[in-house]
């Protein structure tokens, strides 16, 4: 039983973000609206927010503002702040389809979301008509 993970997924619109809570992760508020009728028939709406964290070097991947519209997968999580007071979030695997469950992408050349690029060399075709570019640009120098 220890093994079993719970998963959540909400959607909604970012309220709030935070990225100075701590280097490794940004936070964000979203909040729900789910519209309902009250005993008198007038239309109302219930706002539910979840406090979500998701690894911030995904943060160059997705556009994270006030207002956006995001679907998001991930693990409920929790701990106790330094007020004693319980606090919840879910922490993001997935966000509008971009998976973030992995190790944070590497930056430098080879690698893309993470995960190191297979790469093969050109043919001498290919080679020559590269140096004849570079040296039509730099001028056979």
């Amino acid at each position: 039983m220890k093994d079993l993970v719970d998963y959540i997924k909400y959607h909604g619109y970012i309220t709030s973000i935070r990225d100075n809570v701590d280097k490794d992760y940004i936070w964000f508020d979203i909040c729900q609206k789910e519209p309902y009728k009250d005993k008198n028939g007038v239309d109302r709406t219930n706002l539910s927010f979840f406090s979500a964290r998701m690894y911030i070097e995904y943060t160059y991947k997705i556009e994270l503002r006030v207002g956006k519209d995001v679907y998001v997968e991930g693990i409920p999580k929790g701990y106790i702040d330094k007020n004693g007071h319980r606090q919840n979030y879910i922490h993001i695997l997935k966000i509008n389809d971009l998976e973030v469950n992995k190790e944070p992408p590497l930056y430098g050349d080879g690698y893309w979301n993470g995960q190191k690029i297979e790469s093969e060399e050109a043919s001498p075709e290919e080679q020559a008509y590269m140096q004849k570019l570079i040296d039509e640009i730099t001028g056979g120098e």
